[in-house]
């Protein structure tokens, strides 16, 4: 687990997060223009980091090929620890896009779902040349037995039904779901004791 993480480091991630994350419903959802997209994903995921640096337990892979952030479930993001970070103005910048992401960020409600023995993946990524080599599944492991020791679990949201069978398969169940029509988008709340 590391939470000293070089700026430089930081931003080497969110430019791998933009292109990983690229095609998860929330953030097409939140903008069609791919380039545009990108933009946008580099920078709320930058200001994510800078703020998770500070209060979340991260994870970052041996070779720096993928990274995954644990935020107790009963701490949300504040706009304080986004203003801290030295990319805050891109908010002004994308702020439609941004408006329209936190609009749909901020209907999922997870409150009733986790515990308060919960630490909640928020996010994990993988650069898309590593994908499907171990890479997110040793992050939760490594994350997992951290966990166990202090006597936690963890427990993840998706929007994304194609990544149920992955966290299915590295041992986490559902145990819950949500339909947002309005948006025509599915949650589902999973965990990992």
């Amino acid at each position: 687990m590391e939470n000293n993480i070089p700026n430089k480091t930081l931003k080497k991630f969110a430019r791998i997060a933009s292109e990983a994350m690229i095609d998860d419903p929330v953030y097409v959802r939140t903008c069609k223009n791919v380039k545009t997209r990108k933009k946008m994903l580099y920078h709320v995921t930058l200001l994510r980091l800078y703020a998770s640096r500070k209060a979340d337990r991260i994870y970052i892979d041996e070779e720096e090929r993928g990274l995954m952030v644990l935020r107790y479930s009963r701490n949300d993001y504040t706009v304080g620890e986004f203003l801290k970070c030295p990319n805050w103005p891109m908010l002004f910048v994308l702020r439609p896009y941004v408006v329209k992401l936190f609009d749909i960020i901020g209907r999922f409600d997870n409150k009733g779902i986790f515990d308060d023995k919960t630490y909640c993946i928020v996010p994990i990524f993988v650069a898309k040349e590593h994908q499907r080599k171990g890479v997110a599944a040793n992050l939760i492991k490594r994350g997992l037995e951290d966990m166990r020791a202090r006597g936690c679990k963890i427990g993840l949201e998706t929007q994304n039904p194609a990544n149920l069978s992955f966290y299915e398969k590295v041992g986490f169940t559902q145990v819950g779901h949500d339909y947002y029509e309005d948006l025509d988008m599915h949650t589902y709340y999973m965990v990992i004791e």
